[in-house]
């Protein structure tokens, strides 16, 4: 049987499982340097995931032209906003903390691919070695008793980055979105229906449509990952079981 049918392109799952598989990469890697980079490709994957997920909400609402290109201009919190106003009573609370994190980590994200040129004052020892080898090294100043000298995760400074950093975005996101589907009081099935690729070829079941690979890494990571918004499991026989 041959049928016409329509396919609806998205590309959140493929942006939010390329950020799972370079934080799975990080993890694996021994090299510091390569680490951070993994770490903080990982972190940039999953702000465009984010926003992914903010356009592809948005077609839940039908809306002229004009009104698109003004939403278009929206933060991507703001794109949010106005989607949960437009179906329920509710709004974003800039004090809850899941929209707070999503605040700082786009915070950061902006820093990252919007740098600025700004300057500081350290204290740094120049040395002279034997040969005549003049060497400057960064005197750093001794913590204060009680602080933790440990990097705050997603902190301001991208180049600390690490694949645990690269895991607290990931956590950052998903807890948002599993927060935000609440709060519009949709089920995963409705919600998946604007986050995956999908088809109006179906015949008793659901539309999405993947790849296996896409849906395998989630799975095997969904233990820290713990996503609600969306359906993952069940979606093939021989499921990856998480570990």
């Amino acid at each position: 049987m041959i049928r016409k049918i329509t396919v609806w392109e998205n590309n959140f799952l493929l942006i939010f499982s390329d950020a799972v598989r370079l934080y799975e990469a990080a993890v694996e890697c021994e090299n510091a340097g390569l680490n951070s980079v993994l770490a903080k490709s990982s972190v940039l994957s999953v702000n465009y995931a984010i926003e992914a997920a903010a356009n592809s909400f948005l077609q839940s609402i039908k809306m002229t032209k004009v009104l698109q290109e003004k939403i278009d201009k929206f933060s991507t919190l703001d794109k949010f906003d106005f989607v949960l106003q437009w179906h329920t009573d509710h709004y974003l609370n800039s004090g809850d903390s899941d929209v707070q994190a999503v605040r700082s980590l786009i915070r950061n994200r902006n820093s990252m691919v919007h740098p600025t040129v700004t300057t500081r004052s350290i204290s740094v020892e120049t040395e002279v070695a034997q040969d005549g080898t003049i060497r400057h090294s960064a005197i750093q100043p001794e913590p204060r008793k009680g602080q933790d000298q440990k990097p705050k995760l997603l902190g301001d400074d991208p180049e600390l980055y690490t694949h645990e950093d690269a895991k607290a975005a990931l956590q950052v996101m998903t807890s948002f979105l599993n927060i935000f589907v609440y709060w519009w009081g949709v089920g995963f099935e409705v919600a998946e229906t604007f986050l995956f690729q999908t088809w109006d070829g179906s015949i008793n079941a659901r539309q999405v449509m993947f790849r296996k690979d896409q849906i395998t890494v989630l799975i095997r990571n969904d233990h820290f990952l713990n996503i609600q918004f969306m359906g993952i499991h069940g979606m093939f026989k021989g499921e990856e079981k998480p570990a």
